[in-house]
């Protein structure tokens, strides 16, 4: 794992807005409805404040805003082909997230590739902002200050890592999922994987001087012209392909409650109150703040406030709708604090919402042994409809994206 980068001068670098709360994520989305029907002609343009896209993508990866809340805030706003590229915006995180989940193998490779690997000298100093190519290295420290960059720096950056640079794409991966505030695992993983060309056969993703200079308003790429002859000689690096495993479809779970449950809400889902735990009868809530994990994933200051902020947010609503204290609690260790509190409370089951594959997904065995050990149930439970469409994301996007916009 890399040490805190030095990111060196940062004037001038304003945070976007970013919607940790429920609250923040309906006003975000409420300023963003009269522009989404721009959407389609301005989304490509990197300007500063990134006032031209939405930036929503923090709240659907906590889930704090749903993606069927969003694509039914704009559609009441405008006709359906104004939309339809803002709406395949939406839709391409649960494509990212079905993909993965019918192939969790996919994670778990990635996972074993990245442990042994140790941090270049060249390593550290592009994910410091020391590449010498002046822009990349604002977006790097852009992306260190803020915990976001936009979708096209995401590419150039992980393009210039890869095929440029020559180095491990499962280490530039972790390093965006250590900051990006939106990170989680399918759409960071497989982001990267297609950068590389190992998501879709003979497709890779090449940065280019002139993509940059198409779309970088003039004005920020004024300001760091520096280095930029560099990406006229890059070639695509041919990486090793491995044929995906063919995809699992994923089985419907309901809430089966016991006489005295409780509701675990982690990070991964935090709209207890608008998911099929909401009609339960719990004797008990408990939020967790995976401090342990975080650490072992050397997520960043910014994001771990962040994630803390979206908790807290989260266990208040889920007070709220059930009537009952909902205590937000530090855990270095998740099993044994889950543990902890089952016996405290004198629960017999836990229903949770099921974590997407991830860092906290890969904790769930051990979490169940722990309960089973003690004579818990543990109930994992995923929302139909999302579970519906992701079981649609068995091959390319645009081919989801036919089944999706067909059916609904």
């Amino acid at each position: 794992m890399p040490p805190p980068p030095r990111v060196g001068d940062v004037t001038g670098l304003v945070s976007a807005f970013l919607p940790a709360t429920r609250s923040e994520a309906l006003a975000r989305l409420e300023a963003f409805l009269p522009l989404a029907a721009d959407y389609g002609a301005a989304r490509n343009r990197v300007v500063a404040g990134h006032e031209n896209v939405s930036r929503l993508s923090p709240a659907t990866r906590t889930r704090v805003l749903l993606e069927q809340e969003i694509l039914a805030a704009v559609r009441a706003r405008h006709a359906p082909a104004s939309i339809e590229k803002f709406e395949q915006e939406v839709w391409w995180r649960l494509y990212w997230k079905g993909w993965l989940e019918q192939r969790p193998g996919i994670w778990t490779r990635y996972r074993e590739a990245l442990s042994p690997l140790r941090w270049s000298e060249r390593a550290r100093a592009v994910a410091a902002g020391e590449s010498g190519i002046a822009i990349l290295d604002h977006f790097t420290r852009e992306l260190i200050t803020t915990g976001y960059l936009h979708n096209h720096a995401r590419m150039w950056w992980a393009s210039w890592w890869i095929h440029g640079e020559g180095l491990p794409w499962q280490q530039g991966a972790h390093f965006f999922l250590q900051h990006l505030r939106d990170g989680d695992a399918a759409s960071n993983t497989l982001s990267w994987r297609w950068v590389a060309g190992l998501h879709t056969r003979g497709k890779a993703y090449l940065v280019r001087r002139s993509n940059l200079e198409r779309y970088v308003a003039p004005e920020l790429l004024a300001e760091h012209p520096a280095g930029l002859e560099k990406l006229e000689s890059i070639a695509i690096r041919d990486l090793p392909w491995e044929e995906p495993p063919a995809p699992r479809a994923l089985e419907p779970s309901d809430p089966q409650q016991g006489p005295r449950t409780g509701i675990w809400i982690h990070d991964e889902d935090l709209s207890v109150e608008r998911s099929p735990l909401s009609d339960l009868a719990p004797v008990a809530l408990l939020a967790t703040v995976p401090s342990g994990l975080w650490e072992c994933e050397a997520y960043s200051p910014g994001k771990c406030a962040f994630l803390k902020g979206a908790l807290a947010d989260g266990a208040a609503r889920a007070s709220e709708h059930f009537g009952l204290p909902c205590p937000t609690r530090d855990t270095p260790a998740l099993s044994e604090a889950l543990v902890a509190w089952a016996l405290e409370e004198r629960l017999d089951t836990v229903v949770t919402l099921s974590p997407f594959t991830g860092p906290l997904a890969d904790e769930i065995p051990k979490i169940g042994a722990a309960f089973a050990d003690r004579g818990v149930r543990l109930n994992l439970v995923r929302r139909p409809e999302e579970m519906v469409v992701m079981n649609r994301a068995t091959g390319g996007f645009f081919g989801f994206w036919e089944k999706v916009r067909e059916r609904g």
